[in-house]
């Protein structure tokens, strides 16, 4: 009797630890569907640029993005009507309208303004970066991120996050020189699904007074052609 419920123990031990090193394992996948679904999504974002107090400017986009590392962005706001960008993995191209050729973006240009093309673009967790380190504080969970492939705009993200239910909280962006670039701090809403992101504000850490603010219009499972991720295709169509 006494074997016997050692036995019983052990497998619920063992159980619970396999169970909870699962969870560990999909740390980011769980946050990124605080974002995305699963398959490929529709987001529409709208940014606002400040410098201090000051609105400097606005600008709409549509990201398609699909689960294979590829994102589609469409400029919608009046000033950038008809610019495209294409993210293919590491490599980003610029559409401009009426230009019969793509402009390849390079690591530095993806950091240019204050949501960089590389925010915009790259909105899964799990396909950029890998867990180096994981601390608990109390009620928060600390992850420390670096870099799972070159070309991103950030070398390493430490990601603050609700021990319990992953909800992100904040998070550093260092360059790959270690320099803090932007802070992040994100706004939640809880939905039948469970929490969803409502908003992002990015603070910019090399020029000081800027900051952006990025609202989450919408978000929603879409099927999305294979003709949008061929730059051929890009440069002969408007969309």
């Amino acid at each position: 009797m006494f074997k016997q419920r050692c036995f019983i123990s052990l497998c619920t031990t063992l159980t619970l630890v396999l169970c909870w090193s699962q969870l560990r394992a999909n740390e980011l996948d769980v946050i990124d569907a605080m974002r995305l679904s699963a398959h490929s999504s529709k987001v529409e974002l709208l940014a606002r640029q400040f410098h201090g107090e000051q609105l400097q400017s606005e600008s709409q986009y549509e990201v398609y993005a699909d689960p294979g590392q590829r994102s589609l962005v469409l400029f919608r706001s009046e000033q950038e009507a008809g610019q495209k960008m294409l993210m293919l993995g590491d490599q980003y191209y610029l559409f401009m309208p009426n230009s019969r050729r793509q402009i390849r973006i390079t690591a530095n240009q993806k950091l240019l303004g204050q949501a960089s093309l590389g925010d915009i673009a790259s909105l899964r967790w799990s396909q950029d970066y890998r867990i180096r380190e994981r601390q608990r504080n109390e009620q928060l969970l600390q992850l420390s991120l670096e870099a799972a492939r070159s070309g991103l705009s950030y070398e390493r993200v430490e990601l603050w996050v609700e021990a319990e239910s992953l909800k992100p909280i904040r998070a550093e962006f260092y360059l790959a020189s270690g320099r803090l670039a932007k802070e992040a701090s994100f706004s939640m809403q809880h939905a039948e699904q469970g929490w969803q992101m409502q908003a992002m504000t990015l603070y910019d850490r090399i020029q000081q007074q800027q900051r952006t603010e990025v609202s989450y219009l919408s978000i929603e499972p879409v099927s999305i052609p294979e003709s949008w991720f061929n730059p051929a295709y890009l440069l002969r169509n408007s969309l």
